[in-house]
């Protein structure tokens, strides 16, 4: 990559403060004693831990340049982000440890510990998320099915948001940027003296957008990718009673997300993923004794309008489906003695999907799919700590039973044959075993195996349409996908300035889902059909390191080394040894803070290495870096400026096969905190 000086030189100055400065500030592992709930399900210090558990705190969330929450996760080693178009993105992915840029089911993403994955095709409304709500994100790297079952396949991302800390608070902001895109924001929290709390926050996202194809590629109908959403969250509890701590939530998320291509519809073809989402908490206990009762709601609207000319041809349909996700969890941890806690848990969740693909011209087709998929679930699981506190033990086994129920399929024209939508039940057993030692003083490693699984989605398993292969048959017959993880890790923390962290692992998997030719044929396309036949073998190293040399200054740089290989694909032998798709095998980031009397700078800077669009690795896809740079002022104490530059220097890259980023973002805030 050429630098031009300024380039350089900016450079040089990130790079020297990577030399003189921390990162406890932007991610709490450089404390060690830091104390983390995804793991075990239990509050515990990361050394007593035996696996690998980043922390993103407050700090980071509020220095960091970011527009989205997904933009967080950029610095955390092992984490592949898939967000092509920016904030425009329909659905980012964002999944961990090699396993597929495009398929995010295999890493589950937990809000307060609610599952957000929908079971119909498995993603995670990213851009439903307001990055003001959030307290601090765990990173749980490695299969987590032992205590969380499907989806946790190749890791956990859990989403904890924030309660009040005064009795009284308020912020507001606004900003305006590069592509006439404007953002507003409001919240308010509230606590008395009985242990009663209120948390309101509300935000609004419009933008001009882009056209992200390349000039080279474009066509008359391809115009700017436009945006624009509004989310509200309201929650209400009450932490008096140690035995009886409560909680509401509900969020609303409506949007309207232009895709860049209009013929005669007057917005264009664009997508709508209006959700709402309830939950119920219940908690409490004492220092022997811990209980955690949650019930969820998840209802995603999922409309799509699709139009495209194609050699003189126009073609329309529109897609309106229903995606529903509930159920209820509940978890029992007792101290048995000095040292041994034991938890066990229960749960039962139910998704759904009903909708259709429309189509509005020639054949005037109606594709109508319903489904549900349904998991029973028990774990338990045994964390004992012995030898003068310096080895911890963690057992667990998790059973699942998932069934796929009440399938049903429609069309009018012009499928003759497709597959009968049979019930269908698969179990699952998921077990756990690791070891933390605290042998020597300023190091604590650990060795643990771990086994996962996904099952289907309800896509797969109802619906018999179009996909990005062609046309596709369902498959109710679909078992689930499993994954064997070995790892090791170590970290060297001296003192309260630095950490050093290493991280390497193994994994086989098996029953891989991968479209397959079925032999038959649609106007002269063949119709594929998902099947569970492929192995994969992944590796990779993880390495951190965190500096503190002063309060003022702060400082973070990560990189991993991932790769993801099929090793075993007997109705596709040519892919035999092929990497999985938008997995890059490099990446690496940094971040450093500087905090002064007279303006404050975060700079950061990403690399993500080669990666391929395609399973035969024939279309590749270039590497690219990227920096972003924020200068703050706080002005009478409550009121913040900001100037926000993301892709410093326009590089615009390509993502997926086709679309083009955003490039150099620009945009200024003002925010008051009451």
């Amino acid at each position: 990559m050429n630098l031009k000086p300024f380039q350089i030189t900016l450079t040089v100055f990130c790079a020297l403060l990577c030399i003189k400065s921390n990162y406890a500030g932007i991610t709490d592992t450089v404390k060690i004693e830091e104390v983390v709930v995804t793991g075990t399900k239990t509050k515990r210090a990361l050394n007593k831990v035996p696996a690998r558990i980043d922390i993103i705190n407050a700090q980071l969330i509020s220095e960091m340049p970011l527009m989205q929450t997904d933009d967080l996760l950029h610095f955390t080693s092992g984490v592949n982000i898939n967000r092509s178009n920016g904030i425009y993105s329909q659905r980012p992915m964002v999944t961990l440890r090699g396993l597929s840029g495009d398929e995010q089911a295999r890493t589950l993403v937990l809000l307060n510990g609610i599952p957000i994955n929908t079971s119909d095709e498995g993603g995670v409304n990213w851009n439903r998320i307001n990055q003001n709500d959030i307290e601090r994100i765990e990173v749980f790297k490695g299969p987590g099915s032992s205590l969380y079952g499907n989806n946790a396949m190749g890791g956990v991302i859990n989403i904890i948001t924030k309660k009040p800390k005064e009795n009284k608070e308020a912020h507001a902001a606004i900003s305006y940027g590069t592509f006439n895109t404007k953002r507003q924001d409001l919240g308010l929290s509230l606590k008395n003296d009985n242990g009663y709390y209120a948390v309101l926050s509300q935000y609004y996202l419009k933008s001009d957008g882009y056209n992200n194809m390349p000039k080279e590629k474009r066509s008359p109908y391809d115009i700017a990718r436009t945006l624009e959403e509004t989310g509200l969250s309201a929650r209400v509890g009450n932490e008096q009673t140690p035995w009886f701590r409560w909680e509401l939530q509900y969020d609303i998320f409506r949007d309207k997300r232009g895709e860049g291509y209009q013929v005669f519809t007057p917005s264009g073809c664009y997508r709508n993923f209006d959700t709402n989402f309830l939950r119920g908490a219940l908690r409490g206990g004492n220092t022997k004794t811990q209980y955690d009762f949650n019930v969820f709601y998840q209802l995603e609207h999922y409309y799509d309008v699709n139009e495209r000319m194609r050699g003189g041809n126009y073609s329309r349909y529109d897609v309106d489906s229903y995606r529903k996700d509930y159920g209820a969890l509940f978890s029992l941890s007792h101290n048995l003695f000095d040292g041994n806690t034991l938890t066990i848990g229960f749960e039962l969740k139910q998704g759904s999907v009903a909708g259709g693909d429309y189509y509005q011209t020639a054949p005037y087709d109606t594709i109508y799919n319903q489904g549900k998929i349904r998991t029973y679930a028990g774990y338990i699981q045994d964390e004992y700590t012995f030898w003068q506190e310096k080895i911890t033990m963690v057992a667990g086994l998790r059973f699942d039973n998932v069934q796929f129920l009440d399938g049903s399929y429609y069309t009018t024209d012009p499928w003759d044959t497709t597959p009968e939508l049979t019930d269908n039940s698969w179990n699952s057993l998921s077990p756990r075993l690791g070891f933390r030692f605290n042998l020597v003083q300023n190091i604590s490693a650990y060795i643990n195996y771990s086994h996962g699984f996904r099952a289907s989605i309800l896509d797969d398993l109802t619906r018999t349409g179009w996909m990005w292969v062609g046309p596709k048959y369902a498959n109710p017959n679909l078992g689930p996908e499993s994954l064997d993880n070995f790892e090791a890790g170590i970290d060297y923390n001296p003192g309260k300035m630095l950490n050093i962290s290493a991280t390497v692992w193994l994994s086989k998997g098996d029953d891989f889902l991968y479209y397959v030719s079925t032999g038959d044929s649609l106007w002269g396309r063949p119709i594929s059909i998902r099947e569970n036949v492929t192995g994969i073998t992944s590796h990779g190293v993880e390495l951190d390191a965190k500096y503190r040399p002063t309060t003022s200054i702060n400082m973070g740089a990560n990189y991993t080394f991932s790769q993801s290989n099929i090793d075993q694909f007997d109705e596709r032998p040519e892919l035999e040894g092929k990497s999985l798709k938008y997995a890059p095998i490099h990446s690496a980031s940094f971040v450093a803070m500087w905090f002064n009397n007279l303006v404050n700078i975060t700079c950061t800077g990403q690399y993500k290495g080669k990666q391929y669009s395609d399973d035969a690795n024939s279309q590749e896809i270039e590497s690219y870096t990227t920096f972003d740079i924020m200068f703050s002022k706080r002005l009478m104490e409550n009121i913040t400026l900001s100037l926000d530059i993301r892709d410093i220097f326009n590089n615009q890259h390509l993502e997926t096969a086709e679309y083009l980023s955003p490039g150099r973002l620009v945009s200024i805030k003002a925010s008051i905190k009451l």
